[in-house]
């Protein structure tokens, strides 16, 4: 029979601890700042190398799509336009019913950019104007109710008035 080997038992060797020994001059200390900062660029010294090959990889990857997820993703972000453009609709259009600045309303739904429309105008001392009174032009008296249909008409109607 075949004798077995037995490999050696190796310790681990650890290293004495080092005493600091302060630089004794200027250049020993930027010899030793400068092989620091060595030792620190080479981790990060592939890193141009790293970024390129992202970028090949992105690449790819947007080449590969298919035409149909690229419409998706199209479709995506005009659907996001279009909820930011009717927000910003909505915002303004209340702002300018309660007189107040669009810049300050909260909420994404109309009933909380009126509430907050609303506190706005509570915390300004005024009330929240209710509904709008139709416009009714008022009627003079001695016009009859009717408007004139020229000047020289005006004129007659005027004369009419003071006699």
């Amino acid at each position: 029979m075949p004798e077995e080997v037995i490999p050696p038992v190796v310790e681990p060797v650890t290293p004495a601890p080092a005493t600091f020994i302060a630089p004794a001059s200027q250049e020993e200390l930027d010899r030793i700042i400068g092989d620091r900062l060595a030792r620190e660029r080479a981790k990060f010294g592939d890193y141009s190398d790293l970024k390129a090959k992202a970028e090949q990889f992105d690449a790819l990857e947007e080449k590969n799509k298919s035409d149909l997820q690229k419409a998706l993703d199209r479709a995506a972000a005009a659907e996001a336009l279009a909820a930011d453009a009717s927000a910003k609709a909505l915002r303004s259009d209340i702002a300018a019913a309660k007189n107040v600045p669009a810049s300050l309303l909260t909420g994404s739904t109309k009933e909380e950019l009126e509430a907050a429309a609303d506190a706005l105008l509570t915390f300004r001392g005024e009330q929240a104007p209710g509904p709008k009174a139709p416009f009714v032009p008022a009627v003079t008296p001695g016009q009859g109710g009717k408007p004139a249909k020229s000047v020289s008409a005006g004129a007659e109607m005027f004369a009419e008035s003071r006699k």
